[in-house]
């Protein structure tokens, strides 16, 4: 009866475990290759990782297990050197460090990172080595961290959360402008905006009531930097030359840190 590479999986762990005699016998099973770390090397080429045998410097096939007798690093599986299928990383403890999907040297398909625990640490979705869908990171316990939309490989949209599911902090991208808000029971207390195409650069924050509790914006000019006090229509009331009034400088600089 042929087993599957599942059961092999288990079963060569068993023996590295244990050290059992019979281990030599498994390791050279054709459903996989045991090799030890370091017993192989990595070249890139246009773009590309191949990885290759030390001993033999041929380009690596099929299914591999990296690992000695106490103990299992990697698992990954190669179509003529190039990564094509699982790549498994493990942390000291024996538990899964990550687990990702590849197709021709490329990821394709979830990114999964763990704690040593176990428990899910990210998640992200790759579509011929880009990234898609949306992106998450986990609390130890399990509940969702972050998350975030991607369009075109990038985040364009980052929600934070508390251990209790409530909204801490939002990213987003409107008009060419990069907006980060501060969120307090649901409400904005603070919202940087930054351009992304020069150095523009306010942060707002607000009162409980909603009202504006300070307005700021940062602007160098001939490598002087100025902190600029603005009403709420984004008018100037008040401009500090950092340099020449370090003290309050810094006081006005605290707000964007």
């Amino acid at each position: 009866m042929k087993l599957s590479k599942f059961t092999f999986l288990i079963l060569i762990n068993v023996l590295l475990l244990f050290g059992c005699k019979s281990s030599e016998k498994d390791k050279n099973d054709d459903s996989f290759t045991f090799i030890e770390r370091h017993a192989y090397t990595i070249n890139n080429y246009n773009g590309l990782d191949y990885y290759r045998l030390n001993k033999t410097k041929k380009f690596m096939d099929g299914y591999y297990v990296v690992g000695n007798k106490m103990a299992k690093w990697e698992e990954f599986e190669f179509d003529g050197g190039l990564l094509n299928g699982d790549y498994i990383v493990f942390h000291p403890n024996g538990e899964m460090f990550s687990h990702t999907k590849y197709s021709k040297g490329k990821r394709h398909g979830d990114e999964l990172m763990y704690y040593p625990n176990g428990v899910l640490n990210s998640k992200n979705t790759y579509n011929n080595d880009i990234l898609v869908g949306s992106k998450y990171t986990y609390f130890n316990s399990g509940k969702v961290l972050s998350e975030s939309k991607i369009e075109d490989g990038k985040s364009i949209e980052t929600q934070h959360f508390d251990v209790l599911g409530n909204i801490v902090s939002q990213r987003f991208i409107k008009d060419g402008r990069t907006i980060t808000q501060g969120i307090v029971k649901g409400k904005v207390y603070s919202e940087m905006v930054s351009s992304n195409y020069d150095s523009y650069e306010t942060i707002k924050f607000y009162n409980e009531d909603g009202s504006t509790k300070i307005y700021l914006q940062r602007e160098e000019e001939n490598d002087t930097m100025y902190i600029i006090e603005l009403d709420d229509n984004g008018k100037e009331v008040k401009r500090v030359n950092v340099k020449a009034n370090p003290e309050e400088g810094m006081k006005y600089a605290a707000y964007f840190n």
